[in-house]
């Protein structure tokens, strides 16, 4: 894989290079592009044949709304990509196949859901986004949540906690409303789902107590043809947890 590029905040980088499958990657609240990077230096070290990638980055900062968000990836993608997306990146991800489903080749669903928010967990959403971006310092991520976000194994793993924490403190408290605010409204995507014909990974960390592994089995079910994989030794964060894991099923993906 030839080297990246520099990203821009709020825009997408374009494909390294004209070689590779684009895949378009997108993060979840409060993470950046160093959120995929164990994985695609995982993926170089695969074993055996597999299709190379142009990795494509979007830093969604700047959006009020997930439909700004997505419009803003359709806006820079290659004319055609395989599709990564993460917790938020998957909301987006529900609303780029809405408008544009024909551009995505392959899907990939990370650590998310289709359901929308119930009204009482919008505004508890919404409630925290505005206490937590209220602290000074901020913190977006402390040690209450870490025990929600990640696998009790990876607890102690110092380098992967200061990586949320500076992704995370480098987003800032008004990425993090915005943010808040664009999942908290985010629309129903189960109706998305019965429309889904690309190849499609749904996947989920066995620890994961943001988004149960039960309600990422529901959708995968719901999707044509889906595989379905629960990772053991991760939690919210099975790129970054279990990367050798995650840049496996891509390549299965990708094969597809």
């Amino acid at each position: 894989m030839t080297p990246m590029t520099d990203q821009v905040s709020g825009h997408v980088d374009g494909p390294v290079s004209a070689d590779g499958v684009p895949v378009v990657f997108l993060s979840g609240m409060l993470a950046d592009r160093q959120m995929w990077q164990p994985a695609l230096t995982a993926y170089d070290e695969l074993d055996g044949s597999h299709n190379a990638v142009s990795p494509v980055f979007c830093e969604l900062f700047d959006q009020d709304t997930i439909a700004d968000m997505a419009q803003a990836v359709l806006a820079a993608a290659p004319k055609r990509f395989a599709l990564v997306g993460m917790s938020m990146g998957g909301y987006v991800a529900f609303e780029i196949l809405r408008r544009a489903p024909g551009r995505v080749s392959h899907l990939m669903l990370v650590n998310t859901r289709a359901t929308e928010d119930a009204p009482a967990i919008r505004r508890r959403r919404m409630l925290l986004a505005h206490l937590v971006a209220e602290n000074t310092p901020f913190k977006g991520v402390n040690d209450a949540m870490l025990d929600d976000l990640i696998h009790s194994d990876n607890r102690n793993d110092d380098d992967l906690i200061r990586l949320l924490t500076e992704m995370a403190d480098a987003c800032g408290p008004d990425v993090f409303k915005r943010q808040s605010k664009a999942v908290a409204e985010r629309p129903d995507s189960m109706p998305v789902l019965v429309d889904i014909t690309v190849p499609c990974c749904v996947m989920v960390g066995e620890a994961d107590r943001v988004i149960s592994p039960e309600s990422h089995r529901d959708m995968a079910n719901a999707i044509n043809g889906a595989s379905f994989i629960t990772v053991p030794g991760a939690g919210h964060y099975v790129p970054l947890e279990t990367p050798k894991v995650f840049a496996r099923s891509l390549s299965d993906l990708l094969a597809r």
